[in-house]
């Protein structure tokens, strides 16, 4: 009789996506709602034949979650009509928790990319990484490029009925963030401004003009010179004769 008591209060996966994924775990039910914010022309879909929508939408059901067993998620990203390469982060961030049982802590989280493993540990980050902060790098999205994302989630075997008297819930979402892969320009800090060229008779800048005017004004002032000199002695030999 207790058996089916803890069956019937104990976890329920439900999956349900559409842009980032919202997660709830509780005593009787775990909900979550997901959609990403990526290009178009990627197609999720997972292991059951059920796909995501146009919208990004899909529905997933795990029933009967039991303390101690451990369940499996496998999620293609399919890049059909992708134009340019893309970088694939998840980001996660805790919305709500109540109750006796602390899923964030009772729930291990297993992420893996084509076999290569990304992340374990609890559901919100461990102490090597807290991908509450920072994007957790899922891989590089490109034309024609499929990959298997595999998520396990493994209950806590310590669990008890006790445990589920109260309805405890935890709500999380997940967020698929897209950056695209940018050539590496050049520094501008490192290139000098091309200098602006003269055009016409007078130079461009303020000081090339100043230099002109001066040098203008003492060439007039030694013409001046000369002239003064010649009609001084001019008239020096007009007194003469």
């Amino acid at each position: 009789m207790q058996q089916q008591s803890m069956r019937k209060r104990l976890l329920v996966l439900v999956l349900y996506s559409f842009s980032s994924i919202f997660i709830t775990f509780t005593s009787g039910t775990l909900l979550a709602v997901a959609s990403q914010t990526l290009p178009p022309g990627v197609i999720i879909g997972d292991e059951t034949g059920i796909s995501a929508s146009s919208e990004g939408e899909y529905y997933v059901d795990l029933p009967n979650v039991l303390p101690g067993e451990s369940y499996e998620k496998t999620i293609t990203i399919r890049s059909m009509d992708v134009k340019e390469p893309f970088e694939l982060g998840l980001v996660v961030t805790p919305d709500s928790s109540k109750g006796a049982i602390d899923f964030s802590k009772q729930i291990n989280l297993t992420l893996s990319l084509d076999g290569k493993k990304l992340y374990q540990g609890p559901l919100l980050g461990n102490e090597e990484f807290d991908w509450t902060v920072q994007p957790l790098i899922i891989g590089v999205c490109e034309y024609g490029k499929d990959q298997i994302l595999t998520a396990t989630f493994e209950v806590d075997k310590d669990l008890t009925l006790a445990d589920h008297k109260e309805e405890s819930q935890l709500l999380y979402h997940w967020t698929f963030v897209a950056t695209k892969n940018q050539p590496k320009s050049t520094d501008s800090s490192t290139i000098s401004p091309e200098k602006p060229k003269s055009t016409g008779i007078f130079p461009m800048t303020g000081e090339e003009v100043k230099n002109l005017i001066y040098k203008t004004l003492t060439g007039l002032l030694l013409v001046l010179i000369t002239i003064l000199l010649w009609k001084k002695r001019k008239e020096e030999q007009g007194k003469v004769d």
